[in-house]
């Protein structure tokens, strides 16, 4: 029994463009938007967990 596997050439098409994706979000930078977005996501304490169990 064979086991059925991908071409190579679509194997190595698919890697390529995998590759340029992770390099592409690697290397940008998020905007001024996306930074307060991601603030917004995990707002800072305003009391530190030191102070806050005692």
């Amino acid at each position: 029994m064979t086991t059925p596997t991908v071409p190579q050439d679509i194997y190595l098409r698919h890697e390529r463009e995998w590759q340029m994706l992770r390099q592409a979000i690697a290397e940008k930078k998020p905007s001024v938007e996306e930074k307060q977005q991601m603030e917004n996501l995990a707002p800072r304490r305003k009391v530190p967990l030191k102070e806050q169990h005692q």
